[in-house]
């Protein structure tokens, strides 16, 4: 797993929206529907800080790769690019991904500010249940700590997910 933070929402420099109260009925871009670092966690930290997903403000999807359940950049840049269109009038995306558009040019630099970040959580992580076969999870849990980065046949994999190395999991 990896720990990170989302931009719950960013807004444009320019806008007068610098609060999660100034939200209310407005348009908020977010990722893929099942996207928890671009949907998921942004939508309820908005909703426990006072703004409530579709009775506060409209929620704009972009469900680029819907059903994978994970990392789907496609979606968060579908938003930030809405944002700088004026489309949506904020947009949820990961703090890595943000610096990412700014990078790639898909945000000018300085042209957004946040306006709130979720609590740091762990991304890409595996769960079982319970009753799943503890010798056959100890070999998994050993095989993916035991990856590295340097190795050229498991390199592919980590830039899959974004990772340099796999973490201990936390509860």
């Amino acid at each position: 797993s990896r720990s990170a933070v989302s931009r719950s929402p960013a807004s444009r420099a320019d806008s007068p929206i610098k609060s999660i109260a100034d939200l209310k009925g407005k348009r908020v871009g977010v990722g893929a529907i099942d996207s928890p670092q671009a949907t998921l966690l942004p939508l309820s930290h908005l909703r426990e800080n006072g703004a409530a997903p579709g009775a506060d403000f409209e929620v704009v999807r972009h469900d680029l790769l819907a059903g994978k359940h994970g990392d789907h950049i496609g979606g968060e840049r579908e938003a930030a690019r809405a944002l700088i269109a004026g489309a949506v009038d904020a947009a949820c995306m990961i703090d890595s991904n943000h610096l990412l558009f700014i990078n790639e040019g898909t945000l000018p630099a300085g042209a957004t500010r946040a306006l709130a970040q979720t609590a740091p959580y762990d991304h890409c992580n595996f769960t079982a249940l319970d009753d799943a076969p503890g010798d056959l999870m100890s070999g998994f849990r050993e095989l993916l700590l035991g990856m590295s980065y340097d190795d050229p046949e498991v390199r592919p994999l980590f830039d899959l997910e974004g990772l340099k190395a796999w973490r201990p999991g936390r509860v």
